[in-house]
């Protein structure tokens, strides 16, 4: 009987060596595929994140700049004198 077990052990074995290259194929082509949707997911909320980020930055200097051109147009200009 120990003999049936080993050969059915030698089968089973040289089949599994001839199906890995099929198994590792697969999962490589889904990594790959996989990847190929994640990336630009993970671009996009890197960009979100990125813009949500700078957002108090960008809202200051427009503050900041609005004052300038508040305080630039509001500028009390000297009268000028009449050439002699």
């Amino acid at each position: 009987m120990g003999l049936v077990w080993f050969f059915i052990g030698v089968v089973v074995g040289v089949l599994l060596l001839v199906i890995l290259p099929l198994i590792v194929a697969v999962l490589g082509a889904v990594l790959a595929i996989g990847f190929l949707v994640a990336l630009p997911l993970l671009l996009a909320i890197l960009i979100l994140v990125g813009v949500l980020a700078a957002a108090p930055a960008l809202g200051y200097g427009l503050l900041f700049a609005a004052l300038l051109v508040a305080l630039w147009a509001s500028e009390r200009r000297k009268p000028r004198l009449p050439p002699r």
